[in-house]
């Protein structure tokens, strides 16, 4: 390819995430499209375009962008960490872990790949393994503020109050913003 092709590209793909941003998906992924037919293996396009489909609930499709990327790049982390979000989102929890664990495979100083790992084992209500998951996130990264409050949701359910208190405090403290509204 010349450089005036990765300068279209280049300028289609900002033109995306312009689109992005202002929520206008369709029309978002119609320029990621035309920048992937210029580098059909770009790593940041193919995920751009998975992000995007993920986001109007087109998880099949996005699944099947990451796969794509992820033929080229089998050991990027991100790409595994959103193929894992989008199947949670379809329900196909196991699947999920499996991309979690591919992470951890990678990286197992991942403290996010252990957080999304424990709440997906927290959808399929294996509180026991969520909790473990997440305290190995919180070995990671003690400031891990999600994997905290996860923790301490896990541990209301398991009737472990006096744990869960400390765990949802100790999530309160580093973030202020954690609500109900987070997975576990």
């Amino acid at each position: 390819m010349s450089s005036s092709d990765a300068r279209i590209a280049y300028s289609w793909m900002e033109e995306g995430d312009a689109l992005f941003g202002k929520n206008d998906l369709d029309i978002a992924i119609q320029y990621y499209d035309k920048a992937i037919k210029l580098f059909p293996r770009d790593l940041d396009l193919l995920n751009r375009r998975g992000l995007t489909l993920a986001k109007q609930g087109r998880y099949e499709e996005a699944i099947k962008t990451y796969d794509a990327a992820i033929e080229h790049y089998p050991r990027d982390a991100t790409l595994w960490g959103n193929k894992g979000i989008a199947l949670n989102n379809l329900g196909k929890h196991l699947e999920a872990i499996r991309c979690f664990d591919t992470i951890i495979d990678i990286n197992p100083q991942d403290a996010d790949a252990w957080c999304e790992k424990g709440a997906t084992f927290g959808l399929l209500k294996w509180l026991e393994e969520a909790v473990e998951c997440f305290e190995t996130a919180i070995e990671l990264n003690p400031n891990h503020a999600r994997a905290w409050y996860n923790k301490g949701v896990a541990l209301m359910k398991l009737k472990r109050d006096n744990e869960a208190r400390y765990a949802l405090d100790r999530a309160k403290e580093l973030d202020h913003d954690l609500s109900s509204s987070e997975r576990e």
